[in-house]
């Protein structure tokens, strides 16, 4: 029924809590765990072949005598996943409610319009041993809701999604959609998941989102993530041309004028991404207003 999807490199301090995550589902159906071992350097690719040998029947291993490189590891795992549906959490991530296939298998089972499922997590960052909340609150005020609908307009607003949080309709995504990219990441992933259904997020907690000096993207430099998330929107209003990218695109160019011209010190980037700005939404008003932000 489920397939579950991990890929890891070089997560020997994370990659054993996270199998345990997926062993401590508690289901009314079958799922199987598919692993891709990307040639770690550290004691990864250990720790997984002792659980594969342990639970042969559970675990699927993928592994290689090269590294491949994530979006390569990623693929050939995904190519594995036979199941209806697909759970997929970084082998750095872990979850922590062993209901949580459960409540969103039964929710898909039963919502055959909805494509994709989301649910709440926390954020550790094991490096100061700090726990932060999700950005997800500000929809939950009452413990009564048990879960949202969400929109394109949302996910692009505000990050309220992680990759350790969801399930989807494996019919739901075409995986030769990454080939059309050359900036592919997850966000691409939940945009055209969002595309083919309707999305929705649930109230409870079941994950843990480790944030990390070796992680993927969550300690990159302010400069690497503005660089970063500039090409990555810029691709993907390009590929799409819609108004939820083309105002996802707007929003990532304004954040990043404010921090070149801000904290990064760097003038004339901002002076192009000004350019950029006003060529995009022709507004001499906001043009005017980022003019002065240059020469504050």
């Amino acid at each position: 029924m489920v397939s579950i999807c991990c890929i890891t490199y070089n997560h020997e301090t994370f990659i054993a809590k996270a199998i345990e995550g997926f062993l401590m589902q508690q289901t009314s159906f079958p799922f199987k765990i598919i692993i891709g071992e990307d040639y770690s350097t550290d004691r990864t690719r250990d720790i997984v072949q002792k659980y594969a040998r342990r639970h042969p029947e559970l675990i699927n291993l993928i592994i290689s005598d090269t590294n491949v490189g994530i979006l390569v590891n990623e693929r050939r795992v995904m190519l594995e996943a036979k199941g209806k549906y697909i759970a997929f959490c970084e082998g750095d991530d872990y979850w922590t409610d062993p209901f949580k296939l459960q409540k969103q298998v039964d929710f898909l089972e039963t919502h055959p319009e909805y494509s994709v499922c989301f649910h709440r997590w926390r954020n550790f960052y094991p490096e100061s041993n700090e726990w932060k909340e999700d950005n997800c609150g500000q929809f939950f005020p009452d413990e009564a809701i048990e879960g949202i609908e969400l929109t394109t307009e949302m996910f692009f607003s505000k990050w309220i999604t992680q990759p350790l949080t969801m399930v989807y309709r494996n019919k739901s995504f075409d995986l030769d959609i990454a080939l059309q990219y050359r900036y592919y990441r997850d966000i691409h992933q939940i945009y055209h998941l969002l595309l083919a259904g309707k999305g929705y997020l649930f109230a409870f907690e079941g994950g843990v989102r480790n944030v990390h000096s070796q992680g993927i993207a969550g300690m990159k430099s302010l400069k690497e993530q503005c660089d970063s998330i500039l090409t990555i929107s810029h691709e993907l209003y390009k590929k799409n041309h819609t108004a939820d990218t083309k105002k996802y695109y707007e929003d990532i160019l304004q954040w990043c004028i404010y921090e070149y011209c801000g904290r990064l010190k760097s003038k004339r980037k901002g002076v192009l991404l000004v350019l950029k700005h006003f060529i995009l939404i022709k507004s001499f008003r906001r043009l005017g207003a980022n003019s002065k932000r240059l020469i504050s």
